[in-house]
């Protein structure tokens, strides 16, 4: 069974390897981590 990852910005179906976002560590050090379809990632590039 494989595992189909959703881009947790538009809710697609990652069909191909997109980037993964992490969050800063809170108080006991864990982060989020967020994947990305290739469009969301070039859309977030953009932004810096």
């Amino acid at each position: 069974m494989s595992i189909d990852p959703i881009c947790d910005k538009c809710n697609e179906v990652l069909n191909e390897f997109g980037g993964i976002l992490l969050s800063p560590p809170d108080k006991d050090n864990k982060v989020i981590k967020f994947h990305l379809c290739k469009r969301c990632y070039e859309k977030i590039l953009e932004e810096f």
